[in-house]
């Protein structure tokens, strides 16, 4: 077992959510952008997806660093790394209170789907127990006359772990980076009477939510091919285990990149972010350092900053 120390602690619950979170600050920016009909920058959209992100990765890596602390009895006598995770709960509530802000400020359809993309986020490692509904379910039948007195001893009841639903984690980054974070923009831009009925060239809607959610879901894939010698081990369901190949996993990735440049061949923001996505594929692997990771999950951000640094220019 690793041991935890304070650096390791810092980049998991603070650099690495911030980080993976810029993703969401430059793609949230892009479709606030190309979507507003006055063609500016809206900053609610932006701060609720780039919060959301922190909260839904921080929290998810704090609980992990807080059972990893509390399983080495060597750990209670060092108050620095305690303060540590006090300072971790400080940002992570700053960050909701951040969401709360621009949520107030945004219709309730807003809150909505902010809830709707975040709850399977937050519930992500989080096992769920169908045991209570089973009570619920017998106490209703009591009291509608059923037999509540079983002489058999009652089944365990299974528990649910989102995470180790094969291919949960690339669907889940894909919908809610992807169509989540679309569905915010338009909601908050629609309720305010900002929102365009034509997207500037070379954007589509259509290229919007295919390119993000699909770039996302890959993304997702591919630091399971970082843990492939590990989850394989443990048995963890990943695509690149069940595929039984790291090789077959990065044709698959190529594949679903060269599919969407193909797609939207016409968008050169798309073709340079799909091919230096597929790019990265091939460079990064098991052997590769846990921060080259970081890369991949950029593929987007560096063609987003490229469009929108042109378009202040020319302003």
């Amino acid at each position: 077992m690793s041991i935890l120390t304070i650096p390791k602690l810092a980049d998991e619950v603070f650099l690495r959510p911030i980080i993976i979170s810029m993703n969401s600050l430059a793609l949230s920016s892009l479709m606030s952008y190309v979507m507003s009909a006055n063609g500016t920058l809206d900053w609610r959209p932006i701060t609720i997806c780039v919060t959301s992100d922190i909260l839904a990765m921080g929290a998810d890596h704090l609980k992990d660093k807080e059972e990893e602390f509390s399983s080495d009895r060597k750990n209670a006598h060092d108050p620095r790394l305690a303060s540590w995770f006090i300072y971790a709960r400080t940002f992570l509530i700053a960050s909701a209170t951040l969401l709360a802000l621009a949520l107030s400020q945004c219709p309730i359809s807003t809150l909505l789907t902010t809830a709707a993309f975040v709850a399977p986020a937050l519930l992500w490692t989080t096992p769920i127990s169908f045991e209570k509904f089973g009570l619920i379910s017998r106490r209703l039948l009591g009291m509608f006359g059923g037999d509540m007195h079983q002489s058999e001893q009652p089944t365990p009841a299974p528990v649910l772990v989102i995470k180790r639903i094969p291919g949960m984690k690339a669907i889940f980054n894909g919908i809610i980076r992807g169509c989540g974070i679309y569905t915010v923009v338009l909601s908050v831009l629609s309720g305010s009477g900002n929102l365009t009925n034509t997207l500037p060239s070379p954007w589509n809607v259509v290229q919007l939510i295919v390119w993000s959610t699909v770039s996302r879901s890959c993304h997702a894939i591919m630091t399971d091919v970082r843990d492939f010698e590990d989850d394989l081990k443990v048995g963890v369901p990943t695509i690149p285990v069940l595929l039984g190949s790291v090789l077959k996993t990065k044709v698959i990735l190529t594949a679903c990149h060269m599919l969407v440049m193909l797609a939207f061949i016409g968008n050169p923001y798309i073709t340079g972010s799909c091919l230096f996505a597929a790019v990265l594929v091939w460079m990064l692997g098991k052997d590769s350092p846990k921060k080259a990771f970081l890369f991949s999950s950029h593929s987007q951000s560096l063609f987003i900053i490229w469009y929108l640094t042109r378009q202040y220019l020319q302003l």
